[in-house]
Parts: C-alpha cells; structure tokens; sequence
C-alpha cells in the first residue's frame, strides 16, 4: 500500500506538469485563431463588390457625378462626397483609409507595422509621379497623401529645381536608392520607377509580423515584385530600350522572376516575346489574354492592367490558404485598392462624358 501512494504522490505531479505543457501548446496554436475571428468576419461582411462587372454597369451608366454618388452612397458601405470628379476621388481615398485603418484597428496589434507600410507603398506612387513630372518639366501635383511626411516630399520636389532635386533630397533623409539614381544622371522615367518601387517593397518585406503571417507577407510581396519587374520590362520595350538599359529596371528577386529569368526578357526584341517568355509562370494566362485580344495596337496598358488582375487572383488564393487568419484581411485591403481604383476611374470618366465602352477597359476586375 505504501508503495502504491508513492507511485500516486509521484505520478500526479508529472501529470499536472503534462497538461501544463499541452494546454500551453493547444493555447499557442488556437490563439491567432482568436485574435482574427472578428476582423476576418467584418470584412467578410463588407466585402468588395466594385471589382465585378455587374455591380459595375449601374455606375458606368449613371450619366452625371450626382447620380454616381446616388448610387453609390446607397450601398452601406460608403457617403462619397464632392461636385466635381476630383473632389469624389479625394473622398474615396479617404474612404480606404479609413477601411484600412479599420482592419489595423480590429486586427492583431503585431500587424498593424504592416498596415502602414501598405500604406507607405501606395503613397510611393506619389512620390514616383512627382519625380517623373519634376523630370519632364512639369507641374508637380499635390495628391491626397496617406501620411504627412509624403506631403513634405512632394511640396519639396515641387518648389525645388531639377538641379536641386538630388540635395533636396538629401537634405529631406531621402533613400538612397532613389538619389543615387538621380545622382548618377539617370533621367529615364522607368529607372526613377524603379528606384522607388525598391524603397517601399523593401520596408514591406522587412517590417515584422507575427508568424502565422510571415508566409503570407512573404509570398505577396514576392508577387509584387514579380509584377514591377514583368511592368518595367514591358515597358522598356515597348519604348526600345536596350537590353543593358533594361537591366537596371530590375526591382529584385520575386517568387517566379528571378535575376536570370529578367536577364534573359531584357534580352529579347519584343512585348510578344517577353509575354511569351512567361510561359509556365502564373501570369502568362492573364498577359496572353489580352495580347490575343489587342495585339500591341493599345500599347502595354492592357497587359499592365491585366497584372493588376493576376494579382487579384493572389490574395484570393492566399486568402482561402490562409484561411481564416491574415490571408483574408489582406485580400481586403488589397481588393479595396482596386475597388477605389475603379471607382475615381468611373466617375472620371462619367465627368468626361466618357462611354461605357472607353471606360470598362481600363477598370480591373476579379474574372
């Protein structure tokens, strides 16, 4: 009997320290479960009904800036405001903010550097208009930012001469990057794009996330990448760049675009060959699509914006991968992006008196 308590006073000690241990594991795995539940829900709620045709049609065919935001301020999710098509697009900038600081508000707090860098990027478009412009000899214009230091940048590069440009940068803590190019004399629009891109698919790809993010993050700057360095190769061909002018548009290693497959695009001749060089990757079905359809008559623009589709179809694949964690919070907030794209390009063109026909081909939309 002696025995038999020991063997109790002992065993029960270790049992209690087991189930520490597993209650302790299941509660690590369970718990970015919890801490997503509610913000996965309210943008699946919300959802992005302006990236399908036929939420679309209406608005193609409202006919004036009034009746475009009727129809849109009738939908729950949005209380546009303004009388000209300017006003309306700075209103639905504000409106993404305002989306995506709401999933940074609702969503775990080790994502929330994400959520800004996002943010950052798409003000780097910005940055990159008001260089390319500063170049070409023009007005610099002053966009609705997303931070205020952006719109220091921009006030800068606006007042400064193009002689200026590069100290003024400087003096602003500017990236190197981007003055190195200038610096060097570098005066081509795609080599002041591709600087840029750098800086802010850099600070993307390092800004920390906890870890039932990483993969996520990981795998859509990648695709980001991927995109900037199919676009700028497109580009430069077009426009007949040589093949060592080319090299330096690359932006970085992507997930399917590594530095010998660009090496070998900047090589060939043609848009049609850099699209059928691609054969095998994931963009090659979106990019054939509408080589097939316009040929090269229209320029890049439809193979641009037929990336822009492909990477609709990449936070939807990460979404249901990630499933119901950080992958459906960043096809939102991505979705978003182009949902706001489409719209200020609508009202745009219900401004100018545009057709359906002219504006549909220019709007980006889930297939």
């Amino acid at each position: 009997m002696m025995f038999e308590f020991l063997d109790m006073y002992t065993v029960w000690p270790v049992a209690v320290v087991l189930l520490g241990v597993v209650t302790s594991v299941m509660a690590w795995k369970v718990m970015p479960y919890v801490r997503f539940a509610y913000p996965t829900a309210r943008v699946q709620a919300l959802g992005n009904p302006f990236v399908r045709e036929k939420e679309l049609n209406q608005l193609l065919e409202s006919g004036s800036i009034k009746s475009f935001k009727s129809i849109l301020n009738s939908s729950r999710d949005y209380n546009v405001e303004g009388l000209t098509a300017a006003e309306v697009q700075r209103s639905l900038d504000e409106h993404f903010v305002r989306f995506v600081r709401m999933v940074q508000k609702d969503g775990p707090r080790k994502l929330q550097s994400f959520y800004d860098a996002y943010l950052q990027m798409l003000d780097g478009v910005l940055v990159k208009v008001a260089l390319k412009s500063k170049i070409l000899g023009k007005e610099v214009f002053f966009g609705s930012t997303f931070f205020p230091e952006t719109r220091r940048i921009l006030e800068a590069v606006g007042s400064a001469s193009l002689d200026e440009l590069v100290s003024v940068l400087e003096d602003l803590g500017f990236d190197e990057e981007v003055i190195t190019v200038l610096k060097d004399g570098e005066r081509g629009l795609i080599g002041v794009d591709a600087a840029v891109d750098k800086v802010f698919l850099r600070r993307i790809m390092f800004v920390k996330v906890p870890r039932e993010a990483k993969e996520v993050r990981d795998e859509f700057v990648s695709r980001l990448v991927d995109v900037k360095n199919i676009k700028n190769v497109l580009r430069a061909k077009y426009l007949g760049y040589s093949a060592e002018d080319c090299e330096k548009f690359f932006v970085g290693e992507g997930r399917e675009v590594a530095e010998w497959r660009f090496k070998e695009m900047v090589k060939l001749s043609s848009v049609s060959e850099v699209v059928s060089s691609l054969e095998g990757t994931f963009y090659f079905s979106f990019l054939k699509k509408e080589l097939d359809k316009y040929g090269e008559k229209k320029g890049v623009q439809p193979l641009e914006n037929a990336l822009d589709k492909s990477l609709l179809k990449v936070v939807e694949n990460l979404s249901i991968k990630n499933f119901p964690l950080f992958g459906p919070l960043l096809r939102f907030i991505m979705v978003k992006e182009f949902e706001i794209r489409n719209l200020k390009t609508v009202v745009k063109g219900v401004e100018e008196g545009f057709g359906v026909e002219r504006i549909k081909p220019l709007l980006i939309l889930e297939e």
